[in-house]
């Protein structure tokens, strides 16, 4: 079924992310992102990024409010249900993505097999495309504990990008240390906004350069009272 035009892909509604003994954020959050909007959020305490982004994935719920995916509440959804919703959505992000026991390719082509619109062909000309926009040669064959982190980063931006997802999250701090993704990453999200896409990043800094030549319709800050407008950092 297709999305209602004016419905948001992503809609946090007077959400708290948890025991405010534990979180550096104070306020309720409201947030909306639509089809085809970007949205930088700076947070300066990692676990409450952490928590906004597995309160995204419906992973976990938020201590109040309501999160909606596709117009769909993740709590009014069986664990079952959320993990088949959560193949519309595409993560770069570097905690829990490589198993031990998967090459890199492996992992990365993991979540293509939820996209039954497409064949493996298809999904790995896709995905070779990605890695050579993010710079590397190919997709890696090697597993996680012998492939170079530069490696890791670039392969985790393939995989969050790779099919169609109508959600991209970004939460990699290791990311924002690699200056030289800024156009590759303004690229693919360009790309993913064409194709109706919207993408949220949750960053550690507005100034960092790969982040700085995004086109971002909300700049925003999560702190103790809570989402506020932002500027980028020089």
């Amino acid at each position: 079924m297709a999305l209602h035009p004016t419905r948001s892909v992503l809609s946090l509604q007077g959400i708290t992310l948890g025991d405010h003994q534990f979180s550096g954020s104070l306020g309720k959050i409201d947030l909306e992102l639509p089809r085809r909007g970007v949205s930088l959020i700076q947070v300066d305490d990692e676990a409450d990024a952490a928590t906004l982004l597995d309160v995204c994935l419906g992973i976990s719920n938020p201590r109040v409010g309501r999160v909606s995916f596709l117009g769909v509440d993740w709590m009014t959804r069986t664990p079952a249900e959320r993990m088949h919703r959560r193949r519309r959505v595409g993560a770069v992000v570097q905690t829990g993505v490589w198993p031990a026991h998967m090459t890199i390719l492996e992992a990365v082509l993991l979540p293509a097999a939820y996209h039954f619109d497409q064949s493996r062909e298809e999904v790995i000309e896709h995905a070779t495309e990605l890695a050579r926009l993010f710079g590397l040669p190919g997709l890696p064959t090697t597993r996680r504990e012998t492939t170079l982190k530069q490696v890791l980063v670039r392969a985790a931006c393939v995989r969050g990008f790779l099919g169609s997802p109508d959600l991209i999250l970004l939460h990699d701090t290791a990311l924002e240390q690699v200056p030289e993704l800024a156009e590759p990453m303004a690229q693919a999200i360009s790309a993913a906004r064409d194709r109706g896409a919207a993408i949220l990043w949750i960053t550690v800094s507005l100034a960092a350069q790969v982040t700085r030549l995004v086109e971002a319709e909300q700049i925003l800050r999560l702190g103790e009272h809570g989402l506020t407008r932002a500027r980028r950092g020089r």
